[in-house]
């Protein structure tokens, strides 16, 4: 190969330039080898073909444009008219007639008569009565007025005291009595001499009323 032919081969394509080259390497490595005592086989010539380089692309062209589907015309929807029945049209008659005729006014009922819950009775007091002391028995019974009890009259005196929480009587009232002078000896011991265990309401002492009958009796 002439150096006229590399240049015209570097002139034309830079892969031709190439090959040359390796052609020449390998010669030169050939020569080399056969001096050194190294048998070189000679597989033929390799032949170059040029390969022609792609052409730029044209400047200032636009995209091809998407296609455009046509619209489809899809059918729209539309509801069949209701008709109405003889039914519908009875229960449109009923609702234009006057109220009072479908539901009729009865009067107000009677709640009757309102009753009360019953509230529980208060707890009831405790109270116990008066009662004549067992120490001082022996001094209920009054004097026998003298006159009587010569002449052999006998009689009675009911008489009613209010007793103090300290037991003794503050007030005496004759209710009845035989005779004057059995009633002047009853009231004059029942003021000095008598005395009770009070009446007591919840335990607790109070004043209270009591009617004793006192009986005038001569014993043989």
């Amino acid at each position: 190969m002439t150096a006229d032919g590399f240049l015209q081969q570097k002139q034309r394509h830079p892969l031709a330039m190439t090959a040359a080259i390796a052609i020449n390497a390998a010669a030169v490595t050939a020569v080399m080898l056969a001096k050194s005592g190294y048998i070189v086989v000679d597989h033929g010539t390799i032949q170059t073909y040029p390969v022609p380089m792609p052409s730029p692309p044209p400047e200032n062209v636009d995209p091809p444009k998407p296609r455009e589907r046509a619209p489809v015309e899809r059918p729209v929807f539309q509801p069949k008219p209701i008709e109405e029945s003889q039914a519908d049209k009875g229960a449109e008659i009923a609702t234009t007639r006057d109220p009072g005729e479908i539901f009729p006014h009865y009067p107000p009922l009677d709640d009757g008569p309102k009753i009360e819950p019953k509230r529980p009775d208060p707890p009831q007091p405790v109270i116990v009565g008066a009662e004549q002391d067992p120490r001082f028995l022996a001094a209920f019974q009054p004097p026998y007025p003298p006159q009587l009890l010569r002449t052999g009259v006998e009689g009675k005196v009911v008489v009613k005291v209010l007793i103090g929480v300290d037991g003794r009587v503050k007030q005496a009232v004759i209710v009845s009595a035989d005779d004057p002078k059995f009633a002047d000896v009853t009231e004059r011991q029942a003021l000095g001499r008598w005395r009770f265990r009070p009446a007591t309401r919840d335990g607790v002492p109070v004043e209270s009323w009591k009617q004793l009958t006192v009986r005038f009796e001569i014993r043989a």
